[in-house]
Formats: structure tokens, C-alpha cells, sequence
């Protein structure tokens, strides 16, 4: 032996002994469902089911409805994300049951929840139990119809602006990159209402919050890509480990500019009919508990104004703006459901005197039926995710144990051909008011289902719709010859987005 210590040969020995230590610990975790009788794909070490997404050969959900696709026979399988058991849930009754019935056994989503990593993840989509319920009471309030009236005013004026950028790009001769249209569109809804900014990002594609966001969800680097997925499946390791899930700089950012705009507000006395302004007066009188006694009041600081500022963009922005990207692609590829839409728009405005007001937009049923077929095929969101918070057990007498991972592949079921026939053919009659009611509730879930189901879906209907009216009143799209048909998934979005953008050429039609 070395007088400095250990041989070379000695630590190489360690170093392999370690390994295999580590390879069979993985080795037994991966035993754990057919340990319980469980069937599911093979794991690989260390990815467990998801080596071609960490390698970004395979969207982040796209394991999972592969897994639906070979093995929807059964209720349920058994996969892993990493060491840590997941269980992908096949069976509309059990999803009933998971997400609805008995939803106290799963009242998390099992995400990254906050802390040194993220100090603003810790907003109502990350909360649970009764801090979770109370602060979800008081942010129902915000998506009223007499609040959505009270909103739609900017969500017009923003539809307005992009319909100007339109023109200008029409007018110049230009294919519209309607991905990127939309992008615009959604963040500048999110200033406006979610953080009461305009942030100009039609007229200044560099606009610091526009970039900022369009970060947020696309970070630049690998490092930042890669980090938030492991995040995502191993949140426990990053509380562990204190590492930082998002890049302090968009943080920063993003909590000066809710702090400076409510100092603003408290400053002169302003208000506005906005998000922003919900959380501040849920600020000002901290949230209730479940109980009437004012000890009960839940402490709502401005980091929790920032975060659930921030939810605001994280549940409104890739919704909508992927709905939107993916419908106009739609209509673009089928002119005679375009022609209907078109149609529809232009009988209720003439109606309103061609004003689309709260109440026209309501009246647009074929369009929201577009929406509806819109997310069947591409939901924002391939998979709906909750985790076991106490022990629980299925009518077959399986035990999920706490804190096992529950994934409920909806992308998969909303295109299996036994649920929707011909699930590529785009038929949005799927969605006619007879025929949606008709709908079990565990076979179209682009907003979730149960009590966790999202709360802004109206403003959401509103916010994609709002831009395609503007555009079908005004101009027929047809698909340029950049846009691949049938579409193409990015493999490195978290959510369902185009790869390369859609590319739309606008014609001008005829007064």
C-alpha cells in the first residue's frame, strides 16, 4: 500500500464495488411490481422506463402511452421512472376511483413542491390537504363568470393586438409561424391578467418578461432541460440535495416583478380586474382555514403572491397556446370544418353587431367543439399525475403504497381506437353537446378530472378561442409547405408541442 494512501488498483476496486452495489440495489427496486404481481415493460438501468426521454430521443410522456398502447388489456402496469415505482393506470373505473371516488388516498401530484430549489413552487398546484382545499376555495372566486366578464375586456384587446400583428405580417408577404403566434398571444394574456403587465410582445419580440417566460418553459440549456426532468421524477433527491430546479435569474425576475407591481398598486391605491389583484387581497387577509377563528388564518406572504403568479403562467400559457397552434393546424388541413367555424363566427358577430363580446364567444359552440377535439388528439398535458398519499387498496385487492406514483396516460386513451373511432381522422362532431355528455369522464381529461381538476378552463376555452376568432372573421389559413403532415411531437417539450412550428399562410377574404 501506498505511504499516501490507498493504491491506485485499491480505489478502482472500491469504485467497482460501489457500482455493483448500486446496480443491485436498482436490480431489487426493480422487482418491486412483479413482486406484487404487477406486469409492466422492462426498466434499464439506471432510467428505469425512461432512457430514450432522458437521451431526448422520446417526449417525456411518450413511454407511457406506448405502454397504454401494448398493454391496454390490462388495468393497470408497472413501470418505473428511474428506482421509483410508478404505476400507470389503464382502466377508466380505477382512474375513477384514483382521481374522483376516493381522491384523499391521492391528493398530490408528486411533483417538485418548492423550497431552495424553486422558492416559487410552492403554489396551489404543489399544496395539499387543508391548506390546499382553503387556498383553492378562495382562488375558485377568481374564475367566476362575473370575474371572467370582468377579465375578458383584456383578454379582447390583447386578441385585438395579435390580429394587428397578423395583418402586418400579411401585409408584408410572410408566412405566419402560428407556434410562435400563439406563444405571443398566450404570454402577453399572462402578463396582462396574471402579473398586470403589458409586456409589448407583438410590437418587441425582446421583451425581458417574454423571454423570461418563453425560458421558463423552454430553458436553453441542457443542463436546466435535464435537471428539471429529474426533478419531476426524483423531487425528494432535490429537496435532499438543495439543488436548484429553475435558473435563479428567470426567478429573480419574475419576484421583483410582482413584488414592484404590488408595491405599485398598494402605493396608489390602484386596482384592476386581474389575478394579480386576487392574490393580493388574499395577501392583505392572509387565507382561511377550515375553521371560522381567525387563529386559523393561513399566512399568504408575496413569495406566495409570486408563486401562484407564476402558476397563473404555468397552467394558462402551454394550455392555451398549444390548443390554439394545434387547432389552427387543423382547421389549415381541413377546409370544410374551417368553413363551419368560419361560419359560426361570422352569424353570432353579426348578431352583436360584430362586437365578440363575453357573451357572443359563449354562443361559438361549433369552435369550442373544435377546441375539445383540438386537445383530444393533442392534450397540453400527455398524462395526468397524482401520488399515493396514505396506503390504499383497488377492488382487486392491490396495495398501492404511500407514496408510489400514480400516471394515467390520457393521451393514449383519448387516441385509442376502441374509445374514439378513427382517432386521427380530426371530427370534432365528437364534441356536439349530445354527444359530449355521453363521454365517460376518464376518456377526455385535458384539465384532469376531480377536485384537482383545473380551475381556469373557462378562461382557457376563452383565451384559445379569442385569437381564432379574430383570424377566421378576417382570413382563410391554409397549411405551408414548411408544417409536416401529420405533425410532428418534440421529443424535448415536457408538453405537447409542434416540432419546427406550424406554418400557416394567411388569405385574405373577401368583404
Amino acid at each position: 500500500m501506498s505511504f499516501f494512501g490507498p493504491s491506485t488498483t485499491t480505489k478502482i476496486e472500491l469504485v467497482i464495488i460501489i457500482f455493483i452495489c448500486i446496480y443491485l440495489w436498482f436490480r431489487y427496486k426493480y422487482s418491486y411490481w412483479a413482486r406484487k404481481g404487477v406486469v409492466g415493460p422492462t426498466p434499464v438501468f439506471p432510467y428505469g422506463n425512461l432512457r430514450d426521454v432522458i437521451k431526448r430521443k422520446k417526449q417525456f410522456f411518450q413511454p407511457y402511452c406506448d405502454s397504454y398502447i401494448k398493454y391496454k388489456h390490462l388495468p393497470y402496469v408497472g413501470m418505473y421512472t428511474f428506482d421509483r415505482p410508478v404505476l400507470c393506470v389503464n382502466d377508466p373505473e380505477i382512474a375513477k376511483l384514483i382521481l374522483i371516488r376516493d381522491f384523499d388516498h391521492f391528493q398530490s401530484h408528486g411533483m417538485f413542491s418548492g423550497g431552495v430549489g424553486d422558492p416559487l413552487a410552492g403554489h396551489l398546484f404543489n399544496k395539499q390537504g387543508s391548506v390546499w382545499k382553503s387556498l383553492r376555495t378562495k382562488l375558485s372566486a377568481s374564475f367566476s363568470t362575473g370575474k371572467l366578464k370582468g377579465m375578458y375586456p383584456l383578454v379582447e384587446k390583447i386578441a385585438s393586438e395579435a390580429l394587428v400583428y397578423a395583418d402586418q405580417l400579411h401585409s408584408n408577404g410572410e408566412t405566419m409561424n402560428i407556434s410562435e403566434f400563439y406563444d405571443k398571444y398566450s404570454m402577453e394574456i399572462i402578463g396582462s391578467i396574471g402579473f398586470g403587465i403589458e409586456c409589448n410582445g407583438f410590437r418587441n419580440p425582446n421583451s425581458e418578461f417574454y423571454l423570461r417566460g418563453h425560458e421558463y418553459f423552454n430553458p436553453k440549456s441542457i443542463y436546466w432541460t435535464m435537471t428539471r426532468a429529474v426533478a419531476f421524477f426524483a423531487p425528494n433527491l432535490f429537496n435532499l440535495l438543495k439543488i436548484k430546479r429553475i435558473s435563479p435569474k428567470i426567478l429573480n425576475f419574475f419576484f421583483n416583478l410582482v413584488e414592484e407591481t404590488v408595491g405599485y398598486r398598494k402605493k396608489h391605491s390602484y386596482k384592476r380586474n386581474d389575478f394579480l389583484q386576487t392574490l393580493i387581497e388574499l395577501k392583505e387577509g392572509s387565507v382561511d382555514g377550515e375553521s371560522d377563528d381567525s387563529k386559523d388564518k393561513i399566512p399568504f406572504s408575496m413569495q406566495d403572491v409570486a408563486a401562484n403568479a407564476l402558476l397563473y403562467m404555468f397552467a394558462g400559457y402551454e394550455t392555451s397556446a398549444t390548443t390554439g397552434q394545434f387547432a389552427a393546424y387543423e382547421l389549415a388541413v381541413n377546409p370544410p370544418i374551417q368553413d363551419r367555424a368560419r361560419e359560426e363566427v361570422r352569424k353570432v358577430l353579426a348578431k352583436y353587431d360584430g362586437v365578440c363580446t363575453y357573451e357572443a364567444q359563449n354562443e361559438m359552440v361549433y369552435l369550442n367543439m373544435v377546441l375539445d377535439e383540438t386537445m383530444r388528439k393533442y392534450p397540453p398535458m400527455r398524462a395526468l399525475f397524482r401520488k399515493c398519499t396514505k396506503d390504499y387498496t383497488l377492488p382487486d385487492n392491490l396495495k398501492i403504497e404511500k407514496g408510489t406514483l400514480i400516471f394515467v396516460p390520457i393521451h393514449g386513451i383519448q387516441m385509442d381506437p376502441d374509445i374514439f373511432p378513427d382517432p386521427e381522422k380530426f371530427d370534432p362532431e365528437r364534441f356536439s353537446p349530445e354527444n359530449k355528455v355521453r363521454i365517460h369522464p376518464c376518456h377526455w381529461m385535458p384539465f384532469g378530472e376531480g377536485p384537482r381538476k383545473c380551475l381556469g378552463l373557462r378562461q382557457g376555452y376563452i383565451q384559445s378561442k379569442m385569437a381564432l376568432v379574430k383570424l377566421l372573421h378576417k382570413y382563410e389559413l391554409t397549411l405551408d409547405e414548411r408544417t409536416p403532415v401529420p405533425i410532428r411531437i418534440k421529443a424535448s417539450s415536457m408538453a405537447c408541442a409542434a416540432d419546427g412550428g406550424v406554418w400557416i399562410n394567411l388569405k385574405k377574404l373577401k368583404s
